[in-house]
């Protein structure tokens, strides 16, 4: 027996308890605390309740100050509060708020005059930020005694709100009905490796949960929880108990030739000493996750792979080079063959777990096109990505172009709603000059390719700065909405190599938006000022649809 399998025997009476558990979803109740989730549905939201409130001005604060209709100061906020919007009479540049949670990680020397939870008053809009821009450490002391060792056994837990492309709920049947719970992530430990050890529904009007709170911002930890976060599929977890995905990946690494060896040898499971367990799992269809260099990828030389339906007889959408994957695994493999133009293809049932869109998440693709992704030759290596690289090319459609401008993929679609190219801006009056990529401010922004810089850092918009390069084969790009900060050796004149650093990523002073890099592609065939009227995006003629270029290069660089 292969001594991998022999390692694993050990551990195996926990596999199903463990590394194929999915994390429990749960709703809040002030009275019962933590209630499964059971009969509940999953919804995007475009808005969540909550926020976090910050003090915006031109001195720094550790609080904001919470006033009346008629501006008259009433209490200090500190700075991080979790807040939520409520009904009220309207007053410009202010929004009506109640305080959820005061937060604790402050230097501020609380006395009488500050707010505590369930004040209410006004709050100026700019001081109001994303609550997915921090981290909650929620203190487990409104638990009730029993459950607060369900989600940690530590006095706290770490939550961050479910934002993955939009916000999320969860609407229940019975008592619930009509409610809608705002969807959080609850991690037991901050570390890049931690997994979700529990999802929690908070409804707006009963969240005490809240009350005892520490938050910070993402940008200040030393990780990246977004890309961190294991991609489930929560209406899977919500509805169907047999999807479940593989938390642990030592294990993982070894699950398929695990699997394998059962079929062929039952004699494994005995010497498991956990028959109906080990029998379980591997009858069960499941979408195996495999993480780092090891994870599934679509592997293929001409970037976009057709993607068929159950009877292989229709492409419903198509997928490209770098795209993760899962294989559903099960007793009786999930393959099937299709002759197309001669050739005899075996296809795989994959499931595209990070797609936004609910009807291309999962599909059939030719299993020769899936690879790990270490063993992809059509993607970059880890050492190669975020490098400056002394090469040239002669244009946009040259196969060595182009470095993808931000250090890690975006945190949110740059394909959908107002981050897009053509979105709606000034009530319809005119149309979004580029693709928006968020991601943390002051992370560095890369050049996509050598060029020399046509303009040096200048004042762009709400606070934030741009910069102009002309690039190899004179398409020409603006990088736009970053700090004032000047990266040496970036200046008019100047050359600049692919992937060397240009500037840093910035956040509009309105609190519109998260951080972001405002990126503006041009063809580069006229000249003069890239701003101007004229027509629907006040830009020069040449102007070019930067999102086929950006998925290419994301893609080839993630």
């Amino acid at each position: 027996m292969n001594k991998k399998l022999l390692y694993l025997l050990p551990i195996l009476a926990t596999l199903s308890s463990q590394a194929f558990a999915n994390p429990a979803i749960y709703l809040w109740d002030n009275q019962e605390g933590l209630i499964p989730a059971a009969g509940c549905k999953i919804s995007p939201s475009k808005s969540t309740p909550f926020k976090i409130s910050n003090f915006t001005g031109w001195k720094s604060s550790n609080t904001e100050n919470l006033r009346n209709y008629n501006g008259v100061r009433q209490s200090h906020l500190v700075n991080g509060s979790i807040i939520k919007s409520i009904d009220g009479k309207k007053k410009n540049n202010y929004e009506k708020v109640e305080v959820v949670g005061v937060n604790k990680n402050t230097n501020a020397h609380i006395n009488r005059w500050f707010s505590q939870r369930l004040d209410q008053g006004y709050l100026f809009k700019k001081s109001i930020l994303p609550i997915e821009d921090y981290i909650l450490e929620v203190e487990h002391s409104n638990l009730p005694i029993e459950q607060r060792n369900i989600i940690s056994k530590h006095n706290s837990s770490y939550w961050l709100a479910e934002s993955q492309g939009s916000y999320y709920n969860l609407n229940c049947p019975g008592k619930n009905e009509g409610r809608d719970y705002t969807l959080f992530r609850v991690y037991k430990t901050l570390s890049e490796e931690e997994t979700p050890s529990a999802f929690v529904g908070v409804y707006w009007d009963e969240s005490k949960i809240l009350a005892d709170i520490r938050t910070t911002p993402i940008s200040k930890l030393k990780l990246d929880l977004v890309d961190a976060e294991t991609s489930y599929d929560l209406e899977t977890l919500l509805s169907n108990d047999e999807n479940q995905f593989v938390e642990n990946e030592e294990i993982l690494t070894s699950t398929e030739e695990f699997e394998r060896e059962v079929i062929k040898n039952n004699e494994i499971e005995k010497a498991a000493g956990n028959n109906k367990d080990v029998s379980t799992i591997i009858n069960k269809t499941t979408p195996i996750e495999s993480k780092g260099s090891f994870e599934d990828v679509v592997c293929v030389p001409s970037n976009t792979l057709n993607v068929r339906n159950e009877d292989l007889n229709k492409v419903i959408f198509k997928s490209h080079t770098g795209e993760k994957v899962k294989k559903f695994q099960s007793f009786e493999p999930e393959e099937k063959e299709i002759t197309l133009d001669g050739v005899v293809y075996t296809f795989i049932k994959v499931q595209f777990s990070e797609r936004e869109e609910a009807d291309q998440t999962i599909g059939w693709v030719a299993s020769k096109y899936v690879q790990k992704k270490s063993d992809c030759k059509y993607l970059r290596s880890e050492s190669d990505i975020n490098v400056a690289r002394d090469i040239e090319i002669t244009g946009l459609d040259d196969p060595k172009c182009c470095e993808f401008p931000t250090v890690k993929t975006p945190t949110h679609s740059y394909t959908s709603g107002m981050r897009m190219f053509n979105a709606r801006r000034g009530g319809g009056t005119r149309s979004h000059a580029a693709c928006d990529l968020y991601r943390y401010k002051d992370e560095p922004i890369l050049s996509v390719a050598p060029g020399v810089v046509l303009r040096d850092l200048y004042y762009f918009y709400q606070g934030t700065y741009a910069l102009e390069v002309r690039h190899s084969g004179g398409f020409v790009v603006r990088y736009g909405e970053m700090t004032g900060k000047k990266e040496s050796g970036v200046s008019n004149g100047k050359k600049v190599k692919m992937g060397q650093r240009v500037g840093y990523m910035g956040k509009v002073n309105s609190n519109c938006c998260r951080p972001m890099l405002h990126f503006e592609l041009f063809k580069g065939t006229k000249s003069g000022s890239l701003s101007s009227q004229g027509n629907k995006f006040q830009r020069r003629s040449d102007l070019l649809d930067p999102t086929h270029y950006l998925q290419k290069w994301e893609s080839g660089k993630f």
